[in-house]
């Protein structure tokens, strides 16, 4: 069960044994959100997945859902919410339950939020009769375990909905990130260093170094090796096939501000690329003082922000943010960059811009 916390395809395996301990037909667990009224995922031992994408198309509301009225851990059988007679004159029980010969339920919440609610049915056929108090103490044995995995899966489901916020803000950036590990492979690279890659016809292969032709990589290797062996890397202009051209600069990464899981699942990056079109070299700038500063992605946004206006009440309003949480982010910059100010802030990014795109 635990083990599933991990890996969502244990889940089928861990239901079915639950299934089997009631003498029951299937099992299934499933979270819904109580805000949208809708289920967030599902996983389903023995249960015709046909039935439950009708179940959640159609029959969010259903005779079983009354369960929901009930505290987290209270186990409830669908008999003493509504009479098998009753229950086959639903659209739900046309719909979902009889095709597959299902009469019967237990439902518990296993975790009861005013928001979301993580459930599972254990289901039999009407020959199989309603849950006795033997199939309910056997439940109750596996609840508590059924409720710590529960709340690691939504804690893992927060975290993976958090890396995919920050995913999707790296793709936004008009500047290329490139990360590699110590063996000079690629760990991650974002939409727009993609996008510059196959303008320069290189190849950016999870896992692999950079390929393509030999004028361009030979050029871009030396740079990567020279920040992975912890020298200053370099920054070389590369030319793209409508006659403009790519900055690319090397670096080595400082702190861990790029050690995230989510971004680097086989290892620590040691460098990183930043690739932009000489007109904006101000955003590979900011990225580069983020490398080598350990800036947060949420810092190198607003270090971005600040270089380009005087006003904080403008960057404040250009970022969504309130000028008390921009003041907190200038503060933390400030300090992990060593200036004093927004004006020395603006002079760093300002001396590295100036060193960005020279020639081959």
């Amino acid at each position: 069960m635990y083990d599933a916390v991990l890996d969502a395809s244990l889940w089928s395996a861990v239901l079915e044994g639950i299934a089997d301990l009631t003498d029951s037909a299937g099992a299934l667990i499933h979270g819904f959100s109580v805000n949208r009224e809708m289920y967030t995922f599902h996983e389903l031992g023995r249960i015709d997945p046909d039935c439950k994408r009708r179940h959640e198309l159609y029959h969010v509301a259903n005779p079983w859902m009354r369960s929901s009225r009930f505290r987290a851990g209270h186990v409830v059988r669908s008999d003493d919410l509504i009479a098998l007679a009753q229950l086959k004159r639903t659209s739900f029980y046309d719909d979902v339950l009889r095709p597959q010969n299902i009469a019967h339920g237990t439902i518990v919440n296993v975790i009861s939020r005013p928001d979301f609610k993580v459930s599972i049915n254990i289901e039999r056929s009407e020959t199989k009769g309603p849950f006795s108090e033997r199939d309910i103490a056997v439940l109750n044995s596996l609840l508590p375990h059924l409720r710590r995995a529960s709340e690691l899966r939504l804690r893992m489901l927060d975290y993976r909905a958090a890396a995919q916020a920050e995913r999707d803000a790296l793709d936004a950036l008009s500047t290329g990130i490139i990360t590699f590990d110590a063996g000079h492979r690629v760990l991650f690279a974002n939409a727009t260093a993609r996008a510059h890659a196959e303008e320069l016809s290189l190849h950016l292969n999870t896992g692999t170094d950079v390929s393509g032709p030999p004028s361009v990589t030979n050029a871009f290797r030396a740079l990567v090796g020279d920040a992975v062996r912890g020298g200053a890397g370099g920054a070389i202009r590369l030319p793209r096939g409508d006659g403009g051209d790519i900055g690319v600069t090397v670096a080595p990464v400082r702190g861990h501000a790029l050690d995230r899981p989510s971004h680097h699942a086989m290892a620590r990056p040691v460098a990183i690329a930043l690739l932009v079109d000489v007109s904006r070299t101000h955003d590979a700038a900011s990225a580069l003082l983020a490398a080598r500063h350990g800036l947060t992605a949420a810092e190198m946004r607003v270090a971005t922000a600040l270089a380009q206006a005087n006003d904080m009440s403008t960057v404040a309003a250009t970022l969504g943010i309130s000028r008390n949480t921009l003041k907190t982010h200038a503060k933390r910059i400030y300090a992990k960059v060593g200036i004093r100010g927004h004006t020395e802030l603006v002079r760093a990014i300002a001396q590295i811009a100036g060193t960005l795109g020279p020639a081959i």
